[in-house]
This record gives structure tokens, sequence and C-alpha cells, in this order.
């Protein structure tokens, strides 16, 4: 193992290869990410215009069934196996990686099948007595029957990001499993199966895609299935983190569809057609931090058991700071040019402005704080963790009952925001107390001219310019990049930046990629 130098302070060569795999596997997710929304957004086109709102709402309903019961019959081991794998195979121990996977691949399927016969039965209890939907029925058994390669597609998902493979996971999920679901739908649609065909779709994108990432996993690991193995921890030990993981994963799902789900019982159905627009371009913001995230984590898991906190914040600190670069400019852009791109969407969605900005603020806490929740979690703190997010869920709704009434999308927004705030700061501080980790540094002060100069600049662009197409914002997206990171350039890029960055623009054919990290 790579040592500190003797003065304490960690030597370049530690860090720089976990920093580069980490910013490698996630460019090639934010990549996969990218090509996969234009793919979703073309599909859902299809759909809709092919099966109109009736049918495809009973589509919607099916496919949201099929998550809750994956959700549930994953038993929390995705996370298990991001918590125990990279450990096991840091320290040279395949037998206990292999261990890990198998239990979780025997419990997962035996939980799966059960789930499915559950849900044959109940069809016509959930068609007729829950959702008051006859045409649901149609489609229960095509559930049923998706219960084993949906949870499944989860579970192997999570062990390719287990083995620092998220690059793979996002291909696997963004590109092959909504091209397989949009080839089955056009196939079947017509041959008459109509909404039918497109659940079909879903389940056999479900199908394809978990038969790639369990390929991909045994090129990269074959003795996952394959000779002898052990458990590195007791099997209740495993288990009882599993249990906590699906509690979270549980309570976390409550907790992104609460600000939705009150809006649609104390308001209108526009009202949550608008919200649901400014929610989810606000969520574009999180695309740079949940791909570092995912990359992040099995290293965390990693570093932490092993002893090495030193370069664990150093990790944390480099990692945070280059989200900031690349999604500050992105946010001061929404804050000036949010109701131009909302116009493009409908006139009606307009209204959704302010909520996008108080939405956006909310997603740029999480980028502030950096990846707290998978820190908790993966170093043993995942009682913490859990708490958090029950009472902020709590919390969640009050401020939801508390707002709505009284001022609709931008209350819903409020709510969602003042939670997302509240869980992220709780989360950093425990971390400062449990893990004595913060991301901050004296260079975090640079950020400050570039963000002042160029949101001066977008605010005045806002009062002096009419309405503006689709091409301009975009051109004043570039153009507001290209003056941000100039002027952080200007007092001087960390080495870390320098690395990271330049991964990404070689990985767009911009640059060399992080080859000289002195630059």
């Amino acid at each position: 193992m790579e040592q500190p130098l003797e003065n304490g302070t960690l030597s370049h060569d530690v860090t720089d290869r976990n920093l580069l795999g980490v910013a490698k596997q996630a460019t090639g997710v934010m990549t996969f990410r990218f090509v996969g929304t234009l793919v979703g957004l073309g599909s859902n086109l299809i759909f809709a215009r092919f099966l109109g709102a009736e049918l495809l709402g009973v589509v919607v309903i099916a496919s949201t069934v099929l998550l809750v019961v994956t959700l549930i019959a994953s038993l929390g081991f995705g996370n298990t196996f991001v918590r125990y794998v990279p450990v096991s195979l840091s320290r040279g121990d395949r037998e206990g990686a292999a261990g890990v996977f198998r239990l979780g691949v025997r419990s997962v399927l035996l939980a799966s099948i059960v789930a499915g016969v559950i849900v044959w039965f109940l069809r016509d209890f959930l068609a007729y007595t829950v959702f008051k939907e006859p045409l649901l029925l149609a489609v229960m058994p095509i559930v049923a029957v998706g219960a084993v390669p949906a949870t499944l597609y989860i579970l192997f998902g999570f062990g390719l990001r287990a083995l620092k493979r998220t690059a793979m996971e996002t291909f696997s999920k963004e590109i092959v499993f909504k091209i397989v679901k949009l080839a089955a739908f056009l196939a079947l649609f017509y041959l008459g199966y109509k909404f039918r065909g497109l659940m079909v779709g879903f389940v056999g994108g479900y199908a394809v895609a978990m038969g790639v990432m369990l390929f991909l996993m045994l090129r990269n690991a074959p003795f996952l299935l394959r000779g002898r193995s052990t458990l590195p921890a007791p099997a209740r030990e495993l288990f009882a983190f599993s249990g906590m993981m699906l509690f979270v994963g549980v309570m976390n799902y409550g907790m992104s569809i609460t600000d939705r789900v009150m809006l649609g019982i104390l308001s209108t159905s526009e009202a949550v057609g608008v919200y649901n627009i400014a929610f989810l371009i606000s969520n574009i913001l999180s695309l740079i931090f949940m791909a570092l995230n995912e990359s992040f984590s099995p290293v965390i898991s990693e570093l932490y058991h092993n002893d090495r906190r030193e370069e664990l914040r150093s990790l944390y600190s480099s990692l945070t700071r280059a989200v900031l670069l690349i999604i500050l400019p992105a946010f001061i852009w929404l804050v000036g040019f949010g109701d131009d791109l909302l116009r493009y969407f409908g006139g009606d969605f307009v209204a959704g402005y302010w909520a996008l900005v108080v939405l956006g603020i909310g997603v740029m806490t999480r980028c502030f704080v950096g990846t707290v929740g998978p820190l908790l979690v993966l170093s043993g703190h995942e009682r913490w963790n859990a708490a958090n997010i029950v009472i902020v869920t709590g919390m969640n709704i009050g401020l939801n009952l508390y707002f709505i009434p009284r001022y609709g999308v931008l209350g819903a927004a409020f709510a969602t925001a003042i939670s997302l705030v509240a869980i992220n700061i709780v989360a950093l501080l425990e971390v400062r107390a449990l893990l004595g980790l913060l991301p901050y540094a004296r260079s975090y002060w640079k950020l400050l001219l570039p963000s002042a100069v160029t949101l001066a600049g977008v605010l005045w662009l806002r009062a002096n310019t009419p309405d503006l197409r689709f091409w301009m914002i975009t051109l004043l997206l570039f153009a507001e990049f290209g003056v941000f990171l100039g002027l952080t350039a200007v007092q001087g890029f960390e080495r870390d930046d320098k690395l990271i960055l330049g991964k990404i623009f070689a990985r767009v054919g911009l640059g060399r990629g992080g080859g000289n990290p002195a630059g």
C-alpha cells in the first residue's frame, strides 16, 4: 500500500490513480446519461403520440408498481455490494467478494420470485380496488413476470458499481434498456398489442440490460460466480446492513415523490404539470454530481476501511470542488434564462420559473456539501443517514401541507428545497463530527469572483433582452462557461482541477485528458 510522505502530507502519486479513475468513470456516466436522456425524450414522445394519455397512464401506473416491487425485492443488497466488495478486493480477498455477491444473488432471486407470485395473485385487487383502472388488469401479469429480471437489473447495476465500472452500469441502463424498450414497443405495436406492447418493452429492456450487465461483470470479475467463496463478515451483519439500506431506499423514494403527490392532492393537475417540468429541469443540475457520486462510492468504502483517511479527505475535497466548477455556471444560467427555457415547453410552464430557481438552490446545496450520504453509509454510519431521511421526510410532508395551500407550485418548491438544504447540512455536520472530514479549502474562495461576475452579467442580460430563442440561450450557456472557467484560470486552477477537467474535456474531444497533472 502506498504511504504518506514523512512530513505528513499526501504524495500526489497516492491520490492521482483514484482521482483519475473516478473522473474516467464519471465522464463515461455523464456521456451515456446525456445520450440516454435524448433517447428517453424521443421515446416518450413516440409513446405519447402512439398511445395517447389514457393508455400511457395505464403503463405509467403498471411501471410504478413494478418499480416498487423491485425496490422491495432487491432487499437493499445493492448497497451491500458497494460496501463490502471493494474492501474485499482491495485486500486481495476474491473469495470474500464472491461470497457477498452469491449471497445477494440467491437472496434477491428468491425474493423477486415471491414478489412476482404475490403480484400475480393480487392483480385483480390492484386493478379494481387500489387503482380502480380495469385496463390495468391486462398488464399486471406482465408486471408479475417482470419482477425477476427487473430486480436483478437493479442488483447487477450495483455489482458493476462495486467493481468500479459505473460507466458500464450507465451504458446498460441508459442505452441498452431504453433502446430495447423502444424497439420492442414499436414491433409489438404494429402487431396490435399497443399499451401491452410497451409494458412488454419495459420487461424486455430489463431482461436484456440485466444480461448485458451480468456479462460485463463476469468479463471483469469471473471469480464472482466461479471458484470458492467465503463471507467476509457474518451473514447476520450483511443482512442487517441490507435491511437498513432497504429502509433507506423506500424512504428516499417516498421523499422523492412527496411534493408531486401532495401538490396533486392539495392543488390542481395543471399545477402538477408545471411543477413536474421545473423539477425535471432542476434535476439536470445533479447530472455531474450523481456521476461523480456513483463513481466515488466504491472508493469511499475501500479507503475508509483500509484506514486511508487522508487520501479519502483529499479526494472528497477535490471532487466536490470539481462539481462546483461545472454546476455553478449552469445554475447561474438557469437563473438568467430559465423562463426562456420553460417557454419552449408551452406558455403555461413559464409560471414555474421561480419554482425552478428555488429547486435549483436545493440541488446546489447537495453539490456544495459533496457526497455526504455515501460517506455516512459506507463508513459504517448508515443509521445516522437513515435517521436523517426519516426526520426530513416528516418535515417535508409538514412543509408541503403548509406551503402548497398558500403558494401552490412555488410552495411545493419551497418545501422540497428547504428539505434538501436541511438534510444535506445536517449530514455535512455529521460527516465532520463522525469522520473528521470537510471538503473545503482556501481554493474554494477562488470560485467567488467568477460566480459574482457571471451572475451580474446574466442578470443584466435578463433585464435588457427580449424573449430569446433556444439557440441563443444555448450559445449563452457555452459563453457563460467560458467566462466562468476563464476567470477561474486567471486565478489559477488547482492541480486536481486540471486532472478532472482534463479527463472530462478529453471525453468530449476538447482536450488531451489528464496525462500531465502539472499542466
